[in-house]
């Protein structure tokens, strides 16, 4: 064929079109600088695929090829009618069909006529350059890369040096202590002063307490459920106390 293999080349001369026959779901031509046409049918869920070429340099002779699911079915010769083998008619062309922008029609042919079963020619991920990841000048463009504080409390991107039951085994007596500490205190402040407002008051302060132990002095994240376990307490009691007494 004499082409310049540059597959991205190639892949350009495919244009997709309305499919000409009946019962193909899609359809692609090419036509190449020789005046080769080229074209490519399929019917998606039949699982065919048709090729279609025409040879300028046999004054217009076209063959077509009918595959189903990676076995050929018919080879054809339209100028005469007659079924011939069309392989080596098909062969030059194998690098320009490997490049036809349909990955389900390639899959289809599955490497016949030495056809590629994925697309040829397409373009590369592109990797960015240096300067569009750069965050030196982000506070000039008032831009915020980091993660707020409840982006890093929720993200679900976390990676753990050790399995859950040894983090929970580590946890589990302090965070005992934390609550028989919170009940008691709690219990002491109601009997002391008998009051459901001074109680909520108390209780709400013991889960800010705890959470700012486990996050200053213990070094971790702090357990939201006994935080929040303590600020409801709270909460209610301080209404009940507030409203009631």
């Amino acid at each position: 064929m004499g082409f310049n293999q540059d597959y991205s080349i190639f892949r350009r001369w495919w244009k997709k079109e309305s499919p000409p026959a009946r019962g193909y779901t899609k359809s692609y031509s090419a036509t190449t600088p020789s005046g080769d046409i080229l074209q490519a049918d399929l019917n998606f869920h039949e699982k065919k695929v048709r090729l279609t070429l025409e040879i300028a340099g046999e004054n217009g002779k076209i063959y077509i090829s009918t595959v189903k699911d990676g076995v050929v079915i018919q080879e054809k010769d339209l100028s005469n009618g007659r079924m011939i083998p069309i392989h080596s008619k098909l062969a030059p062309f194998q690098e320009i069909f490997s490049c036809l922008p349909d990955p389900d029609l390639l899959s289809t042919l599955g490497g016949l006529y030495g056809i590629s079963k994925n697309p040829l020619g397409q373009n590369e991920e592109r990797t960015q350059r240096p300067w569009e990841t750069s965050r030196r000048y982000d506070h000039i463009f008032g831009i915020d890369r980091e993660r707020t504080f409840l982006q890093r409390i929720f993200s679900r991107e976390r990676n753990y040096k050790e399995p859950w039951i040894v983090r929970f085994k580590k946890r589990f007596w302090s965070e005992c202590a934390d609550l028989f500490l919170g009940t008691s205190c709690g219990i002491c402040v109601y009997y002391g002063y008998t009051d459901f407002y001074l109680l909520g008051f108390s209780l709400a302060v013991f889960g800010l307490l705890f959470g700012g132990l486990d996050w200053i002095l213990r070094k971790r994240n702090p357990l939201f459920v006994k935080v929040l376990l303590f600020m409801s307490l709270g909460s209610y009691f301080y209404y009940v106390g507030y409203t009631r007494y």
